[in-house]
């Protein structure tokens, strides 16, 4: 399991036990993750909270491959790829500035 993977496995299994959590990562997630993990999300990403109900699902797609012209790094994205930064542990900047980087997070 990827570190996406256990940061969103946390906080859905939070948010399934208090519902003052709950309630705030839906209305505010990006807040709402800060405090539970003490972790800044930074303003270009948009992180969207979805709650199932019996008359809804969502299938989350995965961002489509990078295409050759877009999959070479600047020596600044090569250094932060050998230095192993994640956007969800050390985010400077988006790696693709005309990306829109988004998460979801569903309970």
């Amino acid at each position: 399991m990827n570190q996406r993977q256990q940061l969103e496995q946390k906080l859905i299994e939070k948010a399934m036990k208090d519902e003052s959590f709950r309630n705030q990562l839906i209305e505010n997630p990006g807040a709402a993750i800060e405090a539970e993990t003490g972790m800044k999300i930074p303003d270009y990403i948009l992180i969207k909270v979805l709650e199932e109900d019996p008359q809804s699902v969502y299938l989350v797609l995965p961002q489509l491959p990078l295409q050759n012209n877009e999959m070479e790094l600047s020596e600044a994205e090569l250094e932060s790829v050998a230095g192993g930064n994640d956007i969800w542990t050390q985010p400077d900047k988006p790696a693709n500035q005309g990306s829109d980087a988004r998460a979801v997070i569903c309970t």
